[in-house]
């Protein structure tokens, strides 16, 4: 059986993907509750577990042959909730033959100051968040177990596509853009930055999942050729045919506005994303499986189409 830890967008990404090759493919949800508001095929299962608890994903991983990671947490959980997470992974790995393929960010590598990331760099960073990531790394992967050969790394750039809704260019924004409110920016709004669709993230899990030769090291996710905000901006505007009203916010503000703000804290720590180039290479993908990204515009036209869409159904 396959199994997917969360039912956000990743989550819910690939078991679509999954039904779509195979609508008979038994697939195992997990989340903290159980329910998921979405109907789903009779061959589709919810339950409920904790993946921090070594007892649950000993008992998740028993029934699985391979386990999709892709749970998320607000940033000030992320503390105790990575490390313990990493923890029960591997202690379940350990118990059983189960493989698992892990979504990651690029956190770990930290400032590069605008040189293009590749699968070689060292886990150097000196942030919290990068450092917390780091560390799951090592437990999953870099632990000299006999389980790391049944793990597989995957790392992609900040989310963009449908069924986002905090990110960069999710709902939030698409709600600004419809209602002519003011779009708020921050960084560098001209340098190019790489974003990851996320029904690519969703297609490389699998693939990279079926693949025998796949696990053991880590992989990034193939992109879309890397655009300023002002470039997706504008093919926003071309698809929504709205003129969007934006300003940038100085980075101190957001300083301030993290003195009384716990959310907006943790995001000051990862200005340097945006305050450079952030380019990613993905090569090493690309010469294993091939290159397969869906392009800026039809991400656009599928962001905005989810988005009324979903507008249309409230």
């Amino acid at each position: 059986m396959k199994t997917i830890l969360g039912t956000g967008q990743l989550g819910l990404a690939i078991m679509q993907l999954l039904l779509d090759k195979n609508p008979n493919e038994n697939i195992l949800l997990i989340n903290r509750t159980g329910k998921l508001n979405i109907s789903i095929p009779q061959n589709v299962q919810v339950t409920a577990a904790d993946v921090t608890s070594k007892t649950d994903m000993v008992t998740i991983a028993r029934k699985s042959d391979l386990i999709f990671s892709c749970t998320d947490m607000p940033y000030d959980k992320w503390v105790a909730f990575y490390p313990a997470t990493s923890t029960a992974l591997a202690h379940a790995l350990s118990q059983t033959n189960a493989k698992l393929v892990f979504a990651d960010n690029l956190y770990p590598y930290g400032n590069v100051m605008g040189i293009e990331m590749n699968e070689q760099m060292p886990h150097s960073a000196k942030t919290k968040k990068g450092k917390i990531r780091a560390g799951v790394i090592n437990t999953l992967l870099y632990s000299a177990d006999d389980f790391n050969n049944r793990v597989a790394i995957l790392k992609a750039a900040d989310f963009i596509g449908p069924r986002i809704h905090k990110g960069i260019f999710g709902k939030d924004f698409l709600d600004n853009v419809y209602n002519e409110k003011t779009v708020r920016l921050f960084g560098n709004i001209d340098l190019p930055h790489t974003f990851t669709y996320i029904n690519d993230f969703a297609a490389v899990m699998i693939n990279v999942g079926i693949a025998n030769d796949a696990f053991g090291q880590i992989w990034h996710v193939p992109n879309g050729p890397a655009l300023s905000f002002d470039q997706w901006l504008h093919l926003f505007e071309m698809v929504t045919n709205k003129k969007i009203k934006k300003t940038v916010t100085p980075k101190f503000v957001i300083r301030i506005a993290g003195l009384f703000n716990s959310f907006i804290r943790e995001l000051y720590e990862m200005a340097y994303q945006f305050e450079y180039p952030y380019l990613v290479i993905h090569d090493k993908y690309l010469n294993r499986f091939g290159n397969h990204f869906t392009f800026p515009s039809d991400i656009v036209n599928e962001t905005v189409e989810w988005y009324l869409s979903m507008q249309k159904n409230k």
